[in-house]
Order: structure tokens, then sequence, then C-alpha cells
């Protein structure tokens, strides 16, 4: 990956599809196993030029408490325990149950694509690195490079759309060698 020559270090924003990401994880018998804080420095040492992480988001919804109380506790550990890392930032949206009782998220991708397009707006970051396989994303993509921003996405395995690294600027390939 060759970003454009630069003196000072690029400010990044990592935002992170955190059940798009669980479902990566959970496929390749890894949850549980990874270090979510250093998996973030990994994806950061992708870069050829110097950058600077200057915040990540992790985006979810929590489980009914009624409905699901131990993936609710379970969700509740893993999240206070992101909140406790400097730098990053929890943002949930909700559950939704369909009439047979599968969970759907809602207002999750909205806030994610607010989030890059207002840091994009407001010059909070130079690169937004998006950790999710989701090709509804995208979209935002086209406004996010006219406002004279640059995005790179984490390429996960087995759940990455072609779509994604096509409007992006960079690709990054998922580090989870580090961890097998």
């Amino acid at each position: 990956m060759v970003l454009v020559e630069n003196s000072t270090p690029y400010r990044v924003e990592v935002f992170i599809g955190g059940s798009n990401l669980y479902k990566t994880l959970k496929e390749m018998d890894l949850i549980g196993k990874i270090d979510y804080d250093q998996l973030v420095k990994d994806i950061l040492e992708k870069f050829e030029k110097k950058v600077v992480l200057r915040r990540v988001y992790f985006y979810s919804a929590m489980p009914d408490m009624e409905r699901e109380p131990e993936n609710f506790k379970k969700t509740q550990r893993f999240l206070d325990m992101l909140r406790k890392w400097d730098l990053w930032e929890v943002k949930l949206g909700r559950l939704r149950y369909s009439s047979e009782g599968f969970p759907r998220e809602k207002g999750v991708d909205v806030k994610l694509v607010t989030d890059m397009i207002e840091g994009a707006v407001n010059d909070l970051y130079d690169i937004a690195v998006l950790v999710s396989g989701d090709a509804d994303f995208s979209y935002c993509f086209s406004l996010i490079k006219r406002l004279g921003k640059q995005i790179a996405v984490v390429k996960l395995p087995h759940n990455f759309s072609y779509q994604l690294s096509q409007e992006a600027d960079y690709t990054i390939k998922f580090p989870y060698e580090v961890y097998e």
C-alpha cells in the first residue's frame, strides 16, 4: 500500500462493525482468542507511511436481557472491556427480534456511516479504516473521498464484499495469521 508522501503522520480513525467482525472470528474459531487492541495495532502496521491512531469506534447492539440473559452478560463484559481502553468508543444500536425470535441489528450501520462522514466533514482524520465486509458501507465512500479523505478497508476472510475493495483507496489483509 502506498500513500501520498507526507511529512506529518496520517491521522487514522478505525470503524469496526462488531457483528461483521464477530461472524468472521467465529468462522475462524478465534472468539476469545485475540486481543482487539492488538488487532487494531496490527492493522495499522500494514501502512507503509507513518500513521497515528486518533480513535477506534466499535459498533454493536446489546442482546435483550430477558430473552438472552447469558448472551447479554457476555456482551456487556466484552463491551465494558473495550470501553476501558484508551481511544476506544463503543456505539450501540438496538436489536429487534423477529417473530421466530431471531435478533437483527437496527441503527448500527447508520451510526457507523454517520460517524465516518461526520469525521470527514470535521477533519478528524486523514484515513478512515473500515473493519467490516458489508458492501452497504461503500456507498458513503465517494462522499468521504470528495471531502479529501482516504478510505482503507480490512478484508475479512469469508465475509467481505468485493465492492468494498473496488470503492476504497486501500485494502488491508486481515492480520489473522498473527493469531493462528
